[in-house]
């Protein structure tokens, strides 16, 4: 699906900073905050971190991004193509590795037994020490 059909499957009008936005997200392979994404950008766009922020509001809403907070207190956004990741961060580095499988899946189905909730999203995040900054010391 191109991104002008992602866009206008959502109700969402097809601009020329919402097409930079999720291409740039396409790309990206981890979640990316708004100041990073802003970092990205600013080399070849003119776009302020005020539209970034906006456009990212409004692409969540609508579900075409997911939105996760981490530890740290930032947001960290990436496409919402029904297959969430889930990651483990170094403390040290700050870098993210994949975590192939959602640990929570299985819980997430006992939970919804138990409460007869309907679960619509879940925040997991794991952090610690890689083995690159682990070999350092």
């Amino acid at each position: 699906m191109t991104i002008n059909d992602l866009l206008k499957e959502k109700d969402l009008k097809v601009t020329k900073n919402r097409k930079i936005i999720l291409e740039a997200l396409q790309n990206e392979e981890n979640p990316i905050s708004a100041e990073e994404l802003f970092d990205k950008l600013n080399v070849d766009y003119d776009m302020d971190l005020s539209t970034i922020y906006r456009n990212l509001n409004i692409l969540e809403e609508k579900s075409v991004l997911l939105k996760t907070t981490n530890l740290d207190g930032l947001n960290y956004y990436q496409i919402n193509n029904s297959h969430h990741k889930h990651f483990i961060t170094c403390n040290n580095c700050h870098n993210k590795f994949v975590i192939e499988n959602c640990p929570v899946h299985d819980l997430e189905e006992k939970i919804e037994k138990e409460t007869g909730f309907i679960i619509n999203g879940h925040n997991f995040e794991f952090t610690g020490i890689c083995p690159d900054c682990q070999n350092e010391k």
